[in-house]
């Protein structure tokens, strides 16, 4: 494997300028030798040594991906699409930036914070924190924060917090009121698990006030906690398409994962979408386009989240100051598909 020595005597500059551009300090080399060197490290492959780069205080160039998630051992959290997408755009721009991904399911703050301090993380970010995780990450960690998807209280979004989220009000809003323009006003809720927080709370106060601006009184029977255990989840959706869904004629889920696997699950007894229900979900990723009828969902631009949640870490990790406090909900659109019908007219 070539060395940095190697590197130096090939472009006939110092192995200081070298480690420089190797590191990333670009301030302290010429534009011409930085791409200079660049060159030279590939065309030889060059191939940093971390170990070395953290014995010599360079920094690991490591950002942490941390998905905050107390499941581990019931169910793998990458089986959403979700998760999938923006993990997967998250690598993408993290290497564009020059700095390696590093990806952790972490049951616990103090387990995170133990992570980024054995290996010299550089940044870390938060995907999907609870709002009591993230007041802890915010007060114990004193490397750059990203959060994605977090809500907390006004008081802990000081000087250096960053969080990319949605309008996940808007789109709980939006949704509803669409269903309640086609006619339909026994509309049900369901989510994942019984205690809201977060997002999906977002989406539950948005559909509410659709609601109430309707004159529609929601009741605490129209919310339906899912569990997130697949063989539980389907034997409560099958009990209650006997019974209490016949009080309905549209259900808004928290997600496209859980209306797909509805929709499913209907099928296999002999309930059809939309004739019998009509169903929405929320994300708009491979679920909603791949289940038959194809499904009326809430689309957000996952890449984006991932694109600013970067950008902005990076530029706090380089500047090492905290900077102003960032706290970007991107917009929502309503995407109509097959799974939603008008209420027929009697006549």
């Amino acid at each position: 494997m070539v060395t940095i020595k190697e590197i130096a005597k090939l472009v006939n500059l110092s192995p200081t300028t070298v480690s420089n551009v190797i590191h990333g300090h670009k301030g302290k080399v010429s534009a011409e030798n930085y791409k200079k060197i660049n060159l030279a490290l590939k065309d030889t492959n060059y191939i940093s040594n971390m170990g070395g780069r953290l014995l010599g205080h360079h920094g690991s160039k490591i950002i942490a991906v941390i998905l905050n998630f107390d499941r581990r051992a019931e169910v793998n959290i990458v089986s959403d699409p979700f998760y999938d997408q923006i993990i997967g755009f998250l690598e993408e721009e993290i290497r564009k930036q020059g700095y390696f991904m590093m990806l952790y399911t972490s049951g616990s703050v103090v387990e995170s914070l133990r992570l980024a301090a054995a290996w010299d993380i550089e940044g870390l970010i938060i995907l999907g924190s609870l709002p009591e995780d993230a007041k802890k990450f915010i007060q114990q960690q004193q490397r750059p924060l990203a959060f994605i998807d977090t809500y907390v209280d006004e008081s802990f979004m000081k000087d250096g917090f960053i969080n990319v989220g949605l309008q996940d009000f808007q789109g709980g809003y939006d949704i509803t009121k669409y269903l309640i323009s086609l006619g339909h006003r026994k509309i049900a809720f369901f989510a994942d698990g019984d205690h809201l927080i977060g997002v999906d709370e977002k989406r539950f106060l948005g559909y509410k006030q659709a609601l109430s601006e309707a004159g529609i009184n929601f009741q605490q029977k129209d919310f339906f906690a899912l569990d997130y255990r697949a063989e539980k989840r389907h034997a409560f959706l099958k009990e209650i398409s006997q019974d209490q869904l016949k009080n309905y004629t549209a259900l808004v889920f928290t997600s496209d994962f859980l209306a797909a696997d509805a929709i499913n699950v209907f099928y296999d007894n002999g309930i059809q979408i939309p004739r019998d229900f009509s169903i929405t979900g929320f994300d708009h990723n491979i679920f909603s386009e791949q289940i038959r009828p194809k499904l009326t969902t809430i689309g957000q631009n996952v890449n984006q989240k991932a694109v600013l949640a970067v950008d902005y870490l990076v530029e706090r990790i380089q500047s090492k100051h905290a900077g102003q406090k960032i706290n970007i909900l991107l917009e929502t659109e309503l995407i109509v598909q097959g799974s939603t019908a008008k209420i027929p007219e009697t006549v």
